[in-house]
């Protein structure tokens, strides 16, 4: 690679980058791209300062539930260029990596890297050479609960030819999103869309449209911006989720009028995720659209299995899920004044209920079609421990103006969800005891 390739080097990483930042969409949460910008320290041959892009993609391969901040794995692909000491020099890089997440409010995890690098050649003296890439960078958001991230890496060259020398480079780079993609701080969802046992949340399209953002501080806008749009997401995919629901409906023979509810909440959904979308982009100042996703397909290998399954996800996604969100959501439209978010709570809580309620007729459904093998099952789900509400954000923001533009603090999610839990156990048990 001769020097004159820095500048269309430097150029097609940066146009990549351009195509991916956040500003026109965001990966699902079992895929993240990266992009970002490097200032870089290299001491060896010759010291040098560096200007650099780097782009980098992940596939996690566990967990990355809606709301999941357990640790994940993820295998990836990654490129870098660096403009040296603003002459011709430049240094590339690519390869694998491999990473962590270990989630906090903070840092995110760290990922390690293998690959080529190249030097190109300052001068006589100080000739370029190929080398092993070698890296390790960790991820942390110093401004929580936004997308822009920022990594602090340590890379080394180990010469490979006769002509390569050995160097480490210290590097600062800016993200958007994180190397792990967006990180999730909570979820507050109906039914959840499952991709291989996993929850997923819908990808989002994002225009920078003009539209002024609502005039309130910053912190807590970018908080109100970042929960409806997640409740935006979350609404979007389950969509797909009620329609896999009333194929699997159908495919079990249940009642037409069970079918046809499915159907209906999907609708519902869609109205839904424009009511959030919109009430996140007034916030962030853009046009948010998420985008739909296909419904899972089906894996049931009989009846029996499939009627066990739906009641199982009826009782968590449904009798669990939807009734909290419609609680929650009645909750939070008593202590919001802001009229947009009064309006779009009204509506979620009622369709929220609706979808609750669906549940309950679903899991009657395949208790009595399914015999002993629904009722065991489904017994011994009641029965398990209590399941964690979804987080929130902490309360460094305007606690007032939070809740004033329609969410809960973190106490009030949970004596939502605990109140709705208990409810719907005791409504659980006495379902499978007049089963019996």
């Amino acid at each position: 690679m001769a020097n004159h390739a820095l500048k269309p080097g430097l150029a097609a990483l940066g146009a990549l980058a351009g195509l991916l930042v956040p500003g026109v969409t965001q990966a699902q949460e079992n895929f993240a791209v990266s992009p970002g910008v490097l200032l870089s320290a290299s001491f060896g041959d010759k010291p040098a300062f560096g200007l650099g892009l780097d782009v980098r993609s992940l596939v996690f391969f566990n967990g990355g539930g809606c709301g999941d901040r357990s640790p994940r794995g993820a295998l990836g692909v990654f490129g870098q260029a660096h403009w040296l000491n603003f002459t011709n020099a430049g240094r590339f890089a690519a390869g694998l990596q491999g990473g962590l997440t270990a989630p906090t409010d903070i840092f995110e995890g760290v990922v390690g890297e293998a690959g080529w690098t190249y030097r190109s050649t300052y001068d006589e003296a100080h000739p370029g050479g190929h080398g092993i890439h070698a890296g390790l960078a960790g991820m942390f958001y110093p401004i929580e609960r936004t997308p822009v991230g920022m990594d602090l890496a340590v890379r080394g060259t180990i010469p490979f030819l006769e002509q390569s020398k050995a160097e480490v480079t210290v590097s600062l780079g800016v993200r958007a999103p994180g190397i792990f993609g967006v990180p999730t701080w909570k979820c507050v969802i109906g039914r959840p869309l499952r991709v291989d046992g996993a929850q997923a949340l819908a990808p989002v399209f994002a225009s920078h449209a003009e539209r002024r953002a609502m005039p309130i501080d910053e912190i807590t806008r970018n908080a109100l911006g970042r929960a409806w749009l997640e409740d935006a997401q979350g609404e979007c995919a389950s969509i797909p989720a009620f329609l896999a629901l009333a194929r699997d409906l159908r495919a079990v023979g249940a009642p037409r009028a069970l079918i046809e509810r499915a159907l209906a909440a999907a609708d519902d959904e869609a109205r839904h995720t424009a009511l959030c979308a919109d009430l996140a982009g007034a916030h962030a100042g853009l046009s948010l659209s998420p985008i739909l996703m296909s419904p899972p397909p089906s894996r049931d290998l009989d009846r029996a299995e499939a009627l066990r399954r739906l009641a199982l996800e009826s009782w968590a996604d449904g009798c669990l899920g939807e009734g909290a969100a419609a609680a929650r959501a009645r909750r939070s439209f008593a202590g919001a004044s802001h009229a947009g978010a009064r309006g779009a709570l009204a509506v979620i809580a009622r369709d929220e209920q609706r979808h609750a309620d669906l549940g309950w007729d679903i899991l009657a459904y395949c208790l009595a079609e399914g015999g002993r093998d629904v009722r065991e099952a489904l017994g011994e789900a009641i029965l398990a421990s209590p399941s964690a509400p979804p987080e929130v954000a902490a309360d460094e923001f305007d606690a007032k103006c939070w809740r004033a533009h329609g969410r809960l603090e973190e106490g009030a999610v949970a004596s939502t969800w605990e109140e709705t839990e208990a409810n719907a156990r005791r409504r659980g048990e006495a379902l499978v005891t007049a089963a019996g």
